[in-house]
């Protein structure tokens, strides 16, 4: 019995920490996820902007939280878009059932 409510402490420890998220994230749903999130009025805090005139994305995926491969950064995204001078930032999170199958995106604006 003892060992039963180690394991089970030890499962609600785990399941928090990778359920935390930590930082900037979108909320997560349970069973589907499609969420948008901008960083800031610009993407970079420095006040309203246009968002130019190039769209550059990158995005990263993973399967059962345990296989995950992809460059999300906005290193990737300026790049795959010819940008820059990068305006805007966003992040888009595509999940279904919660991590089957998950997708993290990227998307900078700019020129």
């Amino acid at each position: 019995m003892k060992q039963l409510l180690l394991l089970g402490a030890a499962f609600v420890v785990a399941a928090s920490i990778a359920c935390s998220g930590g930082g900037y994230s979108a909320p997560s749903g349970s069973i589907m996820q499609n969420t948008t999130l901008r960083l800031g009025d610009d993407g970079l805090n420095n006040g309203p902007t246009g968002a130019g005139s190039k769209t550059g994305e990158a995005c990263a995926s993973g399967i059962l939280g345990l296989i995950s491969s992809g460059d999300a950064g906005t290193k990737a995204a300026a790049a795959a878009g010819g940008i820059t001078k990068i305006q805007t930032i966003d992040y888009k999170n595509d999940n279904l059932l919660g991590s089957v199958l998950s997708k993290t995106c990227t998307v900078v604006n700019g020129d």
